[in-house]
C-alpha cells in the first residue's frame, strides 16, 4: 500500500515539476529580431513591412500566450516556439505610422508568467503610382497605384500653388481622386508624399487613340475614337492636314468626328489640344493605295488576279453603285455575304460553301514568312445590314477545298447588348493573328496541324483567304438572319 502511495506521489510530483516549468522562472526579453533565412541569421533589423515572416530571439518564451505588433495580435503556431525562439508572420493588418500616427511601434509578448516589449517599426514601401487619368472635365484625375497610405500632400507641376485642392483614397490605398490645382501645367511629374516615401509620374499624361470605329471612313462619314485623356481638344486632323468638322467629346475617353472632303492619300489620323497631340495606331483611308503585301483585297474589281479582286464563288459581289445603295458609305466595291436559306443546327457550312463563301486571291501577306504572327492583326471593314442574332462567319486559311472549318470564328452578336448586333454603318473589324487558329479540318486533312495558333507566317499553308458564313450552334438559323458586306481585307502590324 505503502509503495502505491509513494508512486502516486512521485507522479504527482512530476506532474507539478512540469507544470513549474510551463510556467516558466523568468521574465520574457527580446533580445532580437532576424529574418529567417539561415545565411542571414546574423542581420538585425529593428523595423519590418507587414506580412513579413520573422524571427524573435531571446530568452523565457516558454508558456507563450500573444505576440502584438502595435496591438495587433499575431497567429503563432505553438510548433515554431522554443524558450529561445519564435517564427511568425507579421499581422498584414498591424498598423504602421502611416495609417494611424499614434501606433506603438513595438512588439509586446505575453507569457504565463510575464509580459515584454521591444521597440519595433512597422513601414509601408513607397508609394507607387502605375497610371493616371482624368474625368470628363479635365479639372479631376484618378491616380492609380500602390501603398496611397499616410498621404502628406499631393503637388502637380503648375506655377503659384501646387498642391491638390482636395483628394480622396479608397479603402485599398490603391487610387486616389484629386482635384488639379488651376494653372496651365508644365511639363515635369505629378508627386504622391506619403509618411514611407515619395511617388512620381510623367504630367501632364499624354492623350492617345486607341482605336477609331472606320479606319477607311469617307468624307461625310462621322467616326469614333477610343482612347485616352481627350481634355481640351483643338482639332482632330485628317490626313493632308484637313481638320475634321463636328468634333464632340462625349467623354474623357471618347470623340466623334465627321471626315472631311480631300482626302488623297493615306495618313495617321491625329488629335491635338492643351496636352499636345496623338496619332492613330493604324494608317487613315489606307485603301487609297492599298498596298502590298498586306492588302488581300479591296473587291474594287470583281474578276481581277491581284488585290483589287477575289475569285468569289457563293459569295456575292457589290459594284460601287449597288454598294452605295445597299451598304452606304463604302470604297467603292465589296463583297457580301448574304444567307438566303435556312441553316440547321450544328451544319458548319454546308456543302461547297452555300449559302455564303468568299475565296480570296493567293496574294502575299507580309514580306517575310518567316516572321512571328505577334503584333500583326487580320482587319477589315463590315457593314451589317439586318440585324445579327445567330449564325456566324467563319474565316479560313487554305485554297480551294483545302479550308480548315475556320482559323478565326466571328459573331460579334454574342457580346452585343441583348445578343443582337445592331444595323449601322462600316465599321473596321481587328482579329489579331495570334488568337487564329491552324488546325480543324473541314473538307480536307491536308492542312496537318493540331489546332494550336500559328507562330509565324509560314505555318499557314497558303495565303488564300475564305469567308464562309456557317452555323455550329445547336438550334436552326432562319433565313436572311446574316447579311452584311466586307471590306478592304488587310495584314497589318499592331491593331
Amino acid at each position: 500500500m505503502k509503495k502505491v502511495l509513494f508512486l502516486a506521489m512521485l507522479a504527482g510530483g512530476v506532474f507539478f515539476s512540469c507544470k513549474k516549468n510551463d510556467s516558466g522562472s523568468g521574465q520574457p526579453v527580446i533580445t532580437r529580431i532576424r529574418v529567417v533565412d539561415s545565411t542571414k541569421k546574423d542581420s538585425t533589423f529593428i523595423a519590418a513591412i507587414p506580412g513579413t515572416l520573422i524571427v524573435i530571439e531571446g530568452n523565457n518564451f516558454d508558456g507563450l500566450k500573444a505576440v502584438l505588433f502595435n496591438d495587433t495580435a499575431a497567429y503563432f503556431n505553438p510548433a515554431y516556439v522554443t524558450n529561445t525562439n519564435i517564427i511568425l508572420n507579421i499581422p498584414a493588418t498591424a498598423q504602421t505610422a502611416a495609417t494611424d500616427p499614434k501606433v506603438p511601434s513595438k512588439i509586446t509578448l505575453v507569457t504565463s508568467h510575464g509580459t515584454t516589449s521591444f521597440s519595433f517599426q512597422l513601414y509601408l514601401p513607397p508609394p507607387y503610382i502605375a497610371s493616371i487619368s482624368f474625368d470628363n472635365s479635365g479639372s479631376v484625375v484618378y491616380i492609380n497605384g500602390n501603398n496611397f497610405a499616410g498621404i502628406r500632400k499631393i503637388t502637380f507641376p503648375v506655377p503659384g500653388n501646387d498642391t491638390a485642392l482636395s483628394y480622396t483614397v479608397n479603402k485599398t490605398f490603391t487610387q486616389i481622386i484629386a482635384a488639379i490645382p488651376p494653372g496651365t501645367a508644365f511639363n515635369d511629374s505629378l508627386r504622391v508624399y506619403c509618411t514611407f516615401g515619395t511617388g512620381a509620374f510623367s504630367y501632364p499624361p499624354p492623350m492617345s487613340i486607341a482605336a477609331v470605329s472606320n479606319e477607311n471612313a469617307t468624307a461625310g462619314s462621322t467616326i469614333i475614337l477610343q482612347g485616352t485623356n481627350f481634355i481640351g481638344l483643338s482639332n482632330v486632323i485628317f490626313p493632308g492636314n484637313i481638320p475634321g468638322t463636328n468634333l464632340t467629346v462625349s467623354s474623357v475617353n471618347q470623340l466623334s468626328v465627321t471626315v472631311p472632303s480631300g482626302i488623297t492619300a493615306p495618313d495617321s489620323l491625329r488629335v491635338t489640344g492643351i496636352l499636345g497631340s496623338a496619332a492613330s495606331p493604324q494608317l487613315f483611308d489606307s485603301y487609297i493605295t492599298h498596298a502590298s503585301p498586306g492588302y488581300l483585297s479591296t473587291f474594287d474589281a470583281q474578276y481581277a488576279t491581284d488585290n483589287t479582286g477575289f475569285i468569289g464563288w457563293t459569295g456575292g459581289y457589290a459594284d460601287a453603285p449597288t454598294t452605295t445603295q445597299n451598304y452606304p458609305g463604302g470604297t467603292g466595291g465589296s463583297a457580301v455575304l448574304l444567307q438566303s436559306s435556312p441553316m440547321s443546327a450544328n451544319a458548319g457550312p454546308t456543302s461547297q460553301g452555300n449559302p455564303g463563301l468568299l475565296q480570296l486571291n493567293d496574294v502575299p501577306w507580309v514580306s517575310n514568312t518567316s516572321a512571328s504572327v505577334n503584333n500583326y492583326s487580320l482587319k477589315f471593314e463590315m457593314y451589317v445590314a439586318s440585324t445579327w442574332s445567330a449564325g456566324e462567319i467563319w474565316i479560313s486559311v487554305g485554297d480551294w477545298y483545302g479550308w480548315s472549318s475556320y482559323t478565326a470564328r466571328f459573331a460579334p452578336w454574342t457580346t452585343a447588348p441583348g445578343g443582337k448586333y445592331p444595323v449601322g454603318g462600316w465599321v473596321t473589324v481587328t482579329i489579331p493573328l495570334k488568337e487564329m487558329i491552324a488546325g480543324n479540318q473541314f473538307w480536307q486533312t491536308s492542312w496537318n496541324a493540331a489546332g494550336n495558333p500559328a507562330s509565324k507566317f509560314s505555318d499557314y499553308p497558303t495565303t488564300g483567304l475564305a469567308f464562309m458564313i456557317a452555323n455550329d450552334q445547336g438550334s436552326a438559323v432562319a433565313a436572311n438572319s446574316i447579311n452584311l458586306a466586307i471590306d478592304n481585307v488587310r495584314i497589318v502590324q499592331g491593331q
